[in-house]
């Protein structure tokens, strides 16, 4: 390992080893960790420095050389061989622009902040192009890479504010991820990079947005799982399955951060038990047709039964409370099929009773028009599931003639 940074200058600019072969160890005092020098450029003039329109001129001792050291994270103005200290350090992200001039008497570059400059004059013009890409292309990198996280926090701000206020946070949570997305691109974008560097930037940023997001998450869930809760109540049964559902899928694609993590696991707890509650309800209702002592009991509670086990379906239901789609679809297909019979039971009961009045008689029309309703519902269950199997089109046919010939008697008594 080199000792002195003269010699590790000269080392590089013979172009035969690179720093990271020959090590840095009159350098390690002075960087960062997990810093690597990229080029050493050695002069024996002063260095310009410019800060706010008020230059400085800092000159190296007598018999000492002056050294821009230009790292993958920094620019370092060092005097002397052995120095403890930097005359002065640029972040590299803080470059807005550099510049080589090869002139005929000496090469000038140049490197400028939005509030400084600094001047350097090296011995090796080759060695110095190759440092000033380096400069513009990774200081890009670095510059780009701070705009981007910068308007990452503003999005997690505007995520944090939106969330407290139990507003909508879809549009900021989108805003981060580009954002951090663009940020990302930017530790990626020059091989030269300090990509691992850049990325350890990066993490906390893109945890805090995981953490916000799985908040929102699990706000959204509750509110849904309250919502799936209320329209169940009211009967709203298609609401309550959607939103049961959606609450369930957002429970599965959710990423969880430690500090919340029991919450989440209330939220599936919760989840399952509306699951197991709204299918109890739905069995419950079936129970009730099996029970029901008239057909009109009978085919109100099958109609409720369907209305639950169709929404389920509906909803996209996959798996909750132990019970699987399958599942679910082959008791709707149960329930229209109990629902049809029951429908088809009280028709025909109704048609009965009309006949038993006789064609001539004033409410024998009116039973004929229940039974029409009954048995049209049936055809109606029956044609969007064929599986149930039954064809109504002849006793509809049979009961319309007896209703409108008991229409026509009925007005022609009068």
């Amino acid at each position: 390992m080199l000792d002195r940074i003269s010699e590790l200058s000269r080392e590089t600019v013979r172009g035969e080893t690179t720093i990271a072969e020959l090590g840095t160890g009159p350098l390690e005092s002075l960087l960062g960790d997990e810093e690597a020098a990229q080029y050493v450029l050695a002069s024996t003039s002063a260095i310009e420095h410019t800060v706010d329109g008020q230059p400085t001129s800092i000159e190296p001792d007598d018999g000492h050389g002056a050294y821009l050291v230009v790292t993958d994270h920094r620019l370092y103005a060092l005097l002397g061989d052995e120095p403890t200290t930097a005359a002065l350090t640029l972040a590299l992200g803080a470059v807005s622009r550099s510049a080589l001039d090869d002139g005929l008497l000496r090469t000038t570059l140049t490197v400028r902040t939005p509030t400084e400059a600094v001047v350097f004059h090296p011995i090796d013009a080759e060695q110095a192009a190759a440092a000033e890409a380096y400069v513009d292309r990774v200081g890009s990198c670095w510059s780009e890479l701070a705009t981007a996280l910068d308007d990452a926090r503003a999005g997690l701000d505007a995520l944090r504010e939106a969330i407290e206020a139990s507003d909508a946070v879809d549009r900021h949570r989108q805003h981060a991820r580009a954002r951090l997305s663009k940020a990302y691109h930017c530790a990626t974008q020059a091989d030269d990079a300090p990509t691992a560097a850049m990325r350890a930037q990066i993490e906390p940023v893109e945890d805090e947005l995981d953490r916000l997001c799985a908040v929102a998450t699990a706000d959204e869930v509750e509110t849904r799982l309250e919502a799936a809760r209320s329209a169940h109540e009211d009967g709203d049964y298609e609401t309550a399955f959607e939103t049961l559902v959606a609450a369930g899928e957002s429970l599965d694609e959710a990423s969880e951060t430690d500090d919340i993590e029991n919450r989440f696991e209330a939220l599936r707890e919760t989840h399952d038990e509306l699951a197991a509650t709204f299918l109890e309800r739905a069995e419950q209702r079936c129970r009730d047709a099996l029970d029901a002592a008239t057909p009109p009991e009978r085919v109100d509670a099958w109609e409720d039964a369907l209305d639950r086990y169709r929404a389920a379906v509906a909803a996209g239901w996959t798996a909750a409370a132990g019970v699987t789609e399958a599942m679910v679809r082959f008791q709707l297909v149960w329930v229209v099929d109990r629902c049809v019979d029951a429908l088809a039971t009280a028709a025909a009961e109704l048609a009965a009773q009309g006949d038993d009045r006789g064609e001539g008689h004033t409410d024998a029309a009116d039973y004929y028009e229940r039974a029409l309703e009954r048995l049209r519902r049936a055809e109606q269950l029956s044609d969007a599931h064929p599986e149930a199997g039954d064809s109504f089109a002849d006793r509809i046919d049979a009961l319309e003639t007896k209703a409108e010939r008991a229409q026509w008697q009925w007005g022609g008594e009068d």
